[in-house]
């Protein structure tokens, strides 16, 4: 039979990488330190037909290659942003090896806050995990995507669903106030170079600002309003892309046991949920 490599990529996942930043001033427990931790995916496309067709492996740098050199990195990048690291690894790869022609990097972030001021104690924080996205092709930019993932939030009012289609298979009731509650994720794309820190933190402010000032008359509406105020924020950012599964607070019937229920007590479930996503770009 004749076949032929339409597509090949290889790397190593799930790289785990923390980092104290030290300024080295004073004894260690003197002094102020931040810590950093990031789960690392690392991809390489390229020359690399051989191994698969022939098992020649002399192109292939080896996975556990990759996985050290992640580490070495990290040693001299001060991981002050996961975007900027994630253009270090790309410049790495490309500059070392030239029969690789595209690396791509994927990077998740442990948030880790300070620990009641201590200098050097930390607790983990809520859910929510900065993502990015870094891709490069031989001699184009770097292409970078930002993001979070499990941002978990909710409005107990100011949330309506109402005059949706109808049809014989509708059952849901017209409501002007109920629970709303997700677990969001989002992604942007930068246009242009950015202050990668100063940029996230401002879309994630304008995000969560504009989430809490308007009534919701559905989660696709909300999702481009909060969409609109990231591009607001960030005029570095092209376009960002918005998931909110509608994770359902169903009203409890309290008819059964003499009671009226006036939106205070709910069955939360997790399965079957509502699953609403959109791509915002600014206009060109």
């Amino acid at each position: 039979m004749a076949s032929h490599v339409t597509h090949n990529a290889y790397g190593k996942h799930g790289v785990r990488i923390s980092k104290v930043r030290r300024p080295r001033t004073a004894p260690p427990n003197k002094e102020r330190h931040e810590f950093v931790e990031v789960t690392a995916d690392v991809e390489l496309q390229g020359d690399f037909e051989a191994a698969f067709t022939q098992g020649d492996n002399r192109q292939v740098v080896a996975t556990d290659t990759c996985k050290n050199t992640l580490y070495v990195l990290a040693k001299d990048h001060p991981l002050d942003s996961i975007e900027s690291f994630g253009i270090a690894v790309c410049a790495h790869f490309l500059g070392r090896y030239d029969h690789v022609a595209q690396v791509e990097v994927r990077l998740v972030e442990q948030l880790w806050d300070r620990l009641g001021g201590s200098d050097h104690c930390f607790t983990a924080a809520q859910k929510m995990r900065p993502t990015a996205v870094v891709t490069q092709h031989r001699g184009a930019d770097p292409m970078v995507v930002g993001g979070l993932d499990r941002l978990t939030i909710a409005k107990t009012t100011e949330s309506g669903f109402e005059d949706f289609h109808r049809d014989e298979f509708r059952t849901l009731a017209d409501t002007s106030d109920r629970v709303l509650a997700t677990e969001m994720t989002a992604s942007w794309k930068y246009a242009a170079a950015a202050g990668f820190g100063s940029a996230r933190a401002a879309i994630v402010k304008a995000m969560l600002k504009r989430f809490t000032d308007h009534y919701s008359r559905s989660v696709q509406e909300t999702i481009n309003l909060m969409a609109e105020a990231a591009l607001d924020a960030c005029p570095a950012v092209a376009e960002i892309t918005i998931t909110m599964p509608n994770k359902h607070h169903i009203l409890a019937n309290m008819a059964p046991f003499d009671r009226e229920n006036e939106n205070e007590v709910f069955v939360v479930t997790d399965e079957p949920f509502g699953y609403i996503t959109a791509t915002i770009a600014r206009d060109k």
